[in-house]
């Protein structure tokens, strides 16, 4: 299976769905925290997260969130070769949580509530034949989510997370809000750090492959070190999205 460049719906009754569903059931927490916290994801499985990502955070001591599509596994596609299962394996061995991308990366604005669902029990199902625990979050692939899917997804996991820019200190845990671990981003991401420092927020932030060259959705080890750097220097918390929710939820 190779995956596709996806290209979200640009017409008004998409562009509706969007914005509807990012103030329609919603569960707002507003954490209170003693010092800004950080949350590292990375959607699909690249292998080069693996390989490039996941050792710098480990040496800080810190651990990630991977939102694994189980039918990307050994697949290749523009983010590169993706990981194989005994990889997401050994990174849940390392402390790093492996959460739900539905099992075929699905756009949630393009197929039915029911097979989307379908396929979130799929991928569900396929974490438990190799021993990986249940999902406790879950992420919309390409961030695509219609109130109704929210409604639905809201009572699975304790946080399903979106692709839009993190905005105050509030975060719907129905449709969390991310900074991107994109090249072309790497300033604005940098200002979010500093601003979760000052204003002790919790930020997520979320990226795709960690390369050399990457993908238009990825960076290089080289800026996701600048990134790892600042939050260091910073000393803010880092903690899988996952915890992060035990630490804002009273």
């Amino acid at each position: 299976m190779i995956e596709t460049i996806h290209t979200p719906g640009r017409d008004i009754a998409s562009r509706l769905r969007r914005r509807l569903s990012r103030h329609t059931y919603r569960r707002t927490v507003r954490p209170c925290l003693s010092r800004g916290l950080v949350s590292l994801s990375f959607d699909d499985c690249p292998q080069s997260v693996a390989e490039n990502a996941l050792p710098m955070i480990e040496d800080k001591g810190w651990r990630a969130t991977i939102y694994a599509s189980m039918g990307l596994c050994g697949t290749t596609n523009h983010l590169g070769l993706h990981m194989s299962e005994d990889e997401l394996l050994d990174a849940h061995r390392q402390g790093h949580e492996i959460a739900d991308h539905t099992y075929s990366h699905l756009d949630g604005m393009r197929v039915g509530l029911e097979t989307f669902i379908d396929d979130i029990e799929r991928n569900r199902s396929a974490f438990e034949s190799i021993g990986l625990p249940e999902a406790e979050t879950f992420a919309y692939p390409y961030g695509e989510v219609t109130p109704s899917l929210k409604r639905a997804v809201n009572g699975r996991f304790r946080l399903a997370r979106g692709i839009h820019h993190p905005h105050g200190g509030e975060v719907d845990l129905g449709l969390a809000p991310a900074g991107r671990l994109y090249s072309a981003e790497l300033n604005t991401t940098l200002d979010l750090i500093k601003d979760a420092a000052r204003e002790k927020r919790w930020l997520i932030l979320f990226g795709h492959d960690v390369r050399e060259n990457p993908s238009d959705y990825g960076c290089t080890p080289d800026e996701l070190g600048q990134i790892v750097d600042l939050i260091a220097a910073l000393s803010l918390d880092v903690s899988p999205i996952k915890d992060g929710v035990r630490k804002t939820i009273p």
